[in-house]
């Protein structure tokens, strides 16, 4: 599917892909001014309201490298693209896990043998409880 011959036909697609392709190009601009070894760890994020260019690092390493390197940057920064004014390097935010899906699964033997355990622990019947709502749980 060639997204450029769909964006021909609606305005806001070709308005997007357009907007789309000019970060790619910033981002590969201001890569050319960090050492390679930063290359895989930086991404240009925006630039805010302010002019300030806004540079995602990837890991620790890289946040204080860039913090170090990116002043002395700025000028170049600048030159390709006329909007920055200053530069920011954040931490790049960290994928949220997925929740652990569980999946206990417990035999026939298994359960008969907790609800046993719960019948001979009345005198708990906290933890009594707990186990006939294991065992009710899993049936």
């Amino acid at each position: 599917m060639d997204l450029y011959q769909l964006g021909k036909g609606d305005k806001r697609l070709a308005g997007l892909l357009a907007q789309a392709q000019q970060w790619r190009r910033l981002d590969r601009e201001i890569k050319k001014l960090l050492p390679p070894n930063l290359h895989g760890y930086a991404q240009v994020a925006c630039i805010d309201a302010e002019g300030c260019l806004i540079i995602l690092a990837a890991n620790n390493m890289a946040l204080s490298r860039l913090r170090m390197i990116a002043p002395g940057l700025l000028a170049k920064m600048q030159q390709a693209d006329s909007r920055i004014a200053g530069v920011r390097v954040k931490a790049a935010p960290k994928p949220g896990r997925a929740a652990k899906e569980n999946r206990l699964k417990l035999s026939r033997n298994a359960l008969d043998a907790l609800d046993d355990s719960a019948e001979r622990l009345a005198h708990h019947p906290e933890l009594a409880a707990a186990l006939r709502k294991l065992t009710d749980k899993h049936r």
